[in-house]
């Protein structure tokens, strides 16, 4: 499965619940403030977590109206060992979301 969270979802996030203001420029900083955000997630202490394969994440430029404006948001896919991890990555997703959603 997969989730979109925005360049500012992320920063504000790590804001929160880091205490520090970032700016996220390229794709390897997002990578890493996800890092620190999965950090202090409780999914990710469960034993279960191993489950998960990778977590990919890669950049995406979406333009509303013209080429002058536009949002930089990041795609988080999640990779399993297999199939009956399913729960853990519904967990992580939900977790997630409620960071994300608290910070928008």
């Amino acid at each position: 499965m997969k989730i979109k969270v925005s360049e500012e979802q992320l920063t504000k996030a790590i804001e929160r619940l880091i205490g520090i203001d970032i700016i996220v420029d390229t794709e390897e900083e997002a990578r890493r403030a996800l890092g620190l955000i999965l950090q202090k997630t409780e999914t990710t202490k469960r034993p279960d977590y191993k489950g998960f394969k990778e977590i990919k994440l890669s950049q995406k430029v979406e333009h509303a109206t013209t080429a002058m404006e536009h949002t930089t948001v990041y795609i988080i896919e999640f990779v399993l060992e297999d199939e009956s991890q399913l729960p853990i990555e519904i967990a992580l997703i939900q977790e997630l979301q409620k960071i994300f959603r608290v910070t928008r």
